[in-house]
């Protein structure tokens, strides 16, 4: 429902209270937080190093010194209790089509130097971000710019202790498809594949190594946990003999995408003590498996360096488990059988698609990545312009956070600072949050003067001016946000907003905190169903004008906030309204008829069942009204 959203996510306070990260850093606990400590584990590894060979190689040796590796091997050799497939496989599951059907590019729009990409796109180095994707010509929205197989997937294995029968659907263990029937691996029952092609080429290339670990759930499927990804992508690089060289100057290669995955970003350098310590932890664990309960290393036994080979192994498992922290794609399964299929999750995994890893992250951006069968595509979601860097909103960055919030997620899990034009502009709200007497979208200051008056400048146009006028309203506001805290009051939140749209531009988000209160006070109250939809309508064209209306977050609690308009009674009984009325109920139209063009962007028409809903349901509404 929209309003918890706003009550429990959306950005700023209306009583300017210090932003608060508890709920946050509890929630990212386990990646900020490193290691999490366990009976007997005390050992913090502190020794200086050149790298990430270097760094695992000195913690090796020093955890065989003092005998902490004894417990790392316990832990390897008592796993869980083995687990298997559960048998409630619902039928509705196996008659429906689950995935999504998606036309690849032609040939002619191929990329000649980015494997996957259309030649919309190119490649440019920058010096501060690294690899950046270009748009190539000016591209509309909807526009089709990368179509990429996964070189390397996670998908987490339905058993009877993690599957759920209502929301969470069989995908193939290789290659992620949506599975009607399916195979089992006869060794784990646990890991299901769309076909026994998949079946062979897993086992083949990487599962006779994780069988075992799979049965007894060795590895964590958290999505900020990246032990497991970082094993399959170095099993990965051993079926291609971990060769690196690569002697073509395209962009990824079908046969052998090793090179290109091995020269993605590492932030090791810029890592914490606590977090390498759980880095080196991962890889040693990892390590040891591969060395005590698999035949992995069986080829290397009878040569006299095996020990340099662990050691390189042991280093590529912690460099691999570093670009995939922030490299990988987390990918949300979306599930066509519930609701709309937006925000109702079939299970998550994680990908890396090396192609798609060039692009960089924005918060308000200007394309997304969407789950067709067992590929990704990305498409944009607003015109670009020549020249323009192609973003996308990594899933671990939540938009509806404030900017500190963000940034909090990017420093601490992705190694950089965001500053994205939506960042910018929040930013910019807090330093010059006035709205400017000359030009329309502009944002004032104010100005220290030491003669006492009081002077604003458009941080826009430029133009200073006096801000005695706003200086009246500010003090009025300051006085009915007083009166509001004593007396809870919407007739006093009503005089707040009508200050705010004195002092504040029509998209500041100090008028988004103020129309968030009172419609909640409507919605509480549930007396004035038109004042609901007017404050639930000014809401999101604030956000909107930040974000964009196909953000997936947004445009899910928008489908919502209209189902719940349409259900409410009280509104559905409505008939007579004033002029001001109809218009607020026209608008809403309006927004209705815009739904369905951006369901449609994620969305096959006959899986739009809430739209179909509200539609009848608006016209329904405007059928029984009447206005003088």
């Amino acid at each position: 429902m929209l309003h918890t959203y706003f009550l429990k996510q959306r950005l700023f306070k209306i009583h300017n209270l210090p932003i608060r990260f508890g709920a946050l850093k509890r929630k990212f606990k386990y990646v900020l937080g490193g290691v999490q400590k366990r009976p007997g584990h005390k050992y913090y590894f502190k020794e200086d190093y050149l790298n990430e060979y270097d760094a695992f190689t000195k913690y090796y040796r020093t955890i065989c010194s003092n005998g902490y590796i004894s417990k790392i091997s316990s832990e390897v050799d008592n796993m869980g209790d083995y687990c298997d497939l559960y048998n409630n496989v619902s039928e509705d599951t196996k008659s429906l089509q689950l995935n999504l059907f998606y036309e690849p590019f032609t040939d002619h729009q191929k990329n000649e130097n980015i494997l996957y990409a259309t030649d919309h796109v190119r490649i440019q180095r920058n010096i501060d971000k690294g690899n950046q994707l270009i748009a190539t010509r000016n591209l509309s929205r909807n526009t089709v710019l990368i179509n990429e197989k996964p070189t390397v997937l996670q998908v987490a294995p339905l058993c009877s202790c993690v599957g759920d029968s209502r929301t969470s659907l069989y995908r193939c263990h290789h290659c992620g498809t949506s599975c009607k029937q399916f195979y089992t691996c006869d060794s784990c029952n646990v890991c299901t594949f769309c076909s026994r092609k998949c079946l062979t080429i897993a086992c083949k290339e990487y599962h006779v190594y994780e069988c075992f670990g799979l049965q007894r759930h060795f590895w964590s499927m958290d999505d900020t946990d990246y032990g497991y990804i970082s094993f399959r992508i170095l099993l990965y690089g051993a079926t291609k003999d971990f060769n690196t060289d690569f002697t073509n100057y395209s962009y990824g290669n079908v046969e052998n995408n090793y090179p290109f995955i091995y020269g993605l970003e590492s932030h090791f350098k810029d890592m914490s003590r606590t977090k390498v310590n759980k880095i080196l932890y991962s890889a040693v664990r990892n390590l040891l498996y591969l060395r005590n309960k698999t035949n992995f290393f069986k080829p290397y036994k009878t040569k006299p360096n095996i020990d340099d080979m662990y050691m390189y192994i042991g280093g590529l498992l912690v460099k691999h488990y570093c670009q995939a922290q922030i490299n990988s794609i987390i990918l949300k399964f979306p599930n066509l059988i519930v609701a709309s299929g937006l925000n109702i999750s079939s299970g998550s995994g994680k990908a890396i698609c090396p192609t798609i890893a060039l692009i960089n992250h924005a918060c308000s951006p200007n394309a997304t990545i969407i789950i067709y069968s067992n590929y990704l595509v990305v498409k944009s979601i607003k015109s670009i312009r020549k020249g323009e860097e192609i973003t996308v909103c990594y899933t671990e960055v939540n938009a509806f956070f404030s900017v500190a919030e963000r940034r909090l997620i990017t420093e601490q899990l992705l190694y950089f600072t965001c500053r994205c034009a939506f960042c910018l502009f929040e930013e910019n709200s807090i330093e010059a949050p006035y709205k400017c007497p000359f030009c329309e979208n502009g944002n004032a200051k104010q100005l220290e003067n030491s003669n006492t008056k009081h002077l604003g400048m458009c941080t826009k146009c430029l133009k200073t001016f006096p801000l005695d006028a706003l200086m009246k309203h500010i003090k009025r506001a300051a006085k009915y946000k007083s009166a509001y805290n004593k007396t809870n009051s919407l007739e006093t939140l009503k005089k707040l907003e009508a200050c705010y749209k004195q002092i504040f531009p029509l998209n500041s988000l100090h008028l988004l905190d103020i129309y968030r209160l009172i419609y909640e006070k409507h919605l509480g109250l549930q007396d004035k169903p038109i004042e609901i939809l007017k404050y639930g309508i000014l809401i999101f064209h604030i956000l909107e004008n930040g974000l964009c209306t196909l953000y997936i977050p947004l445009l899910s609690a928008k489908v919502m906030f209209m189902y719940k308009m349409v259900d409410m009674k009280r509104f559905m009984d409505i008939k007579h309204v004033t002029q001001e009325e109809f218009d607020v109920a026209k608008q809403f139209t309006t927004e209705v008829v815009k739904l369905k063009k951006d369901l449609l962007f994620y969305l096959p028409e006959e899986r739009l069942q809430y739209y179909t809903y509200i539609q009848t349901k608006v016209h329904s509404f405007f059928q029984g009204i009447t206005c003088p």
